[in-house]
């Protein structure tokens, strides 16, 4: 597995992996320049280019360990130019709706739980202990923060930020951008690039 990013959700996503008893061999990519060669003496962290390019076609399998959502969809589309396929990285302890369509590049972290008829856009992350009621509709490269409790049916549109410990009640729209922040309980729609 290529993991792109060795920042924090990078790290998430080896924790999972890792906990998970992944089989396969575990790759980073990241061209930061202060981003380590190896990430804890084990995983090896490719810098250039012409290295990931070698390694996509000898497995063509990522995820995208990037945390800003604008970014985590700029580095998504270079990598699937290059041949990558982008893979879902979910936790054996969640707790998810058998029906629900599958995700696409989605991340989600142990202890959440998924309602039925919950659908996402793509490679979103839902982080540790958060819950996402019934019919709920998440856009593209959506955020959603730890022991956040999305009461649906909700629509959040692309590139939104859930802060931790949000709670959105149900029958609400947010628009596209928005940012709610830490604890807050949204009791109403909210506009595109609105923080609440």
């Amino acid at each position: 597995m290529l993991i792109i990013g060795t920042g924090g959700l990078g790290k998430e996503i080896l924790g999972i992996l890792i906990e998970d008893n992944y089989p396969n061999e575990i790759i980073f990519f990241d061209e930061d320049k202060n981003a380590p060669c190896m990430l804890y003496d084990k995983f090896q962290v490719i810098k250039s280019e012409k290295k990931l390019k070698a390694l996509l076609k000898k497995n063509a399998e990522f995820i995208t360990g990037v945390g800003h959502p604008r970014m985590r969809e700029k580095v998504t589309l270079r990598l699937e130019k290059m041949g990558g396929i982008l893979t879902p990285i979910i936790s054996k302890r969640t707790s998810i709706f058998p029906f629900n369509e599958k995700y696409e590049g989605i991340i989600i972290q142990p202890g959440v739980g998924i309602s039925h008829n919950a659908k996402f856009g793509k490679c979103c992350a839902v982080h540790i202990n958060s819950t996402i009621g019934h019919s709920c509709e998440i856009g593209n490269f959506v955020n959603i923060g730890p022991n956040v409790s999305i009461i649906g049916p909700v629509c959040i549109g692309d590139y939104s930020y859930i802060s931790a410990q949000a709670t959105i009640l149900p029958h609400l729209t947010l628009g596209k951008n928005v940012v709610v922040t830490a604890g807050k309980v949204v009791n109403r729609n909210l506009n595109d690039f609105e923080t609440f």
